[in-house]
């Protein structure tokens, strides 16, 4: 009998102006074993040697550098450009860990009701140390609605849930991500958590979540009320947490110790009960709150 063909993977990497890390990431893809990768990154036409770095592995990578119309939609083009049965996408300034994807290949094929499998994620300086573990967790769907618990380089996915659930929305530029998580579980699609650590996730200050912390917290609230209806209380609380960090804060604390967290239990309730004498319900469930 001819052996069986390997599981293939569709991976894209988008990046601009990151040649400090795209090395560490590339390498970290070409470096997987026991499946076969259809690999390509996508520049965005950077001018800080991405371009002589990415030509100088030869043919072993394909590639291209041009305006791209940003993140999210050369993701969409790379992984409608390539084949494979699995897909995933893997930040230039991310790297997946050694047997990654053979390990996720594995578990797909133990369960082949997963539609998306994701693991654990270390959080990385900008030198590659480790500072602490992405807080990842078995699937929940209502845990999901009040954190985004899914570390993204460490999640793929089948390729047939773009045909029922779409592409990535270029609608949400810092958190198109959540949005299609949150999508797909609305919809019914089945995930499946692989306790084993699967990638690294960079934190350095050009981050958009670093950097565009107010657009974050105004694309998941538009998100959760596209999806859901309502938004979860956690983006309440870390919205107040939030205005109080732009504030300036002396200590970056509104209150003391515990009067403050006190005050971020409590706070949106004014707002719920405005809503109410508005007219219209406010709850989904205990903990939410309509807008």
């Amino acid at each position: 009998m001819p052996p069986s063909p390997q599981p293939c993977f569709a991976l894209v990497t988008p990046s601009y102006q990151q040649a400090p890390f795209l090395r560490a990431c590339v390498d970290s893809v070409l470096a997987q074993t026991e499946v076969r990768t259809n690999y390509a990154v996508h520049d965005g036409g950077s001018t800080d040697g991405s371009v002589d770095l990415l030509r100088s592995y030869g043919g072993r990578v394909r590639w291209q550098t041009g305006p791209d119309g940003g993140q999210v939609r050369a993701i969409n083009r790379g992984l409608q450009e390539l084949d494979g049965e699995f897909c995933g996408y893997l930040n230039s300034d991310d790297v997946l860990a050694p047997g990654a994807l053979a390990r996720v290949a594995a578990e797909f094929a133990r369960h082949p009701e997963a539609e998306v499998i994701y693991g654990r994620a270390w959080w990385i300086d900008a030198a590659g140390r480790p500072t602490r573990e992405y807080p990842t967790r078995p699937y929940d769907f209502n845990t999901l609605v009040q954190h985004c618990f899914i570390a993204q380089p460490a999640a793929f996915w089948r390729r047939q849930v773009h045909t029922s659930c779409g592409w990535f929305d270029p609608a949400f530029d810092t958190t198109f991500d959540y949005e299609f998580w949150l999508r797909l579980a609305t919809r019914g699609r089945r995930f499946h958590y692989l306790p084993e650590v699967l990638a690294e996730s960079r934190e350095h200050a050009a981050t958009k979540s670093t950097t565009r912390r107010g657009q974050v917290f105004r694309e998941i609230r538009r998100m959760q009320l596209r999806h859901l209806g309502y938004c979860g209380r956690n983006w309440w609380e870390q919205q107040l947490r939030y205005w109080r960090d732009e504030s300036g804060a002396v200590g970056g604390r509104l209150l003391p110790g515990r009067r403050e967290e006190r005050l971020y239990r409590l706070a949106w309730w004014p707002y719920v009960l405005c809503r109410r004498k508005l007219g219209g319900p406010c709850f989904h469930r205990p903990g939410d709150f309509r807008c």
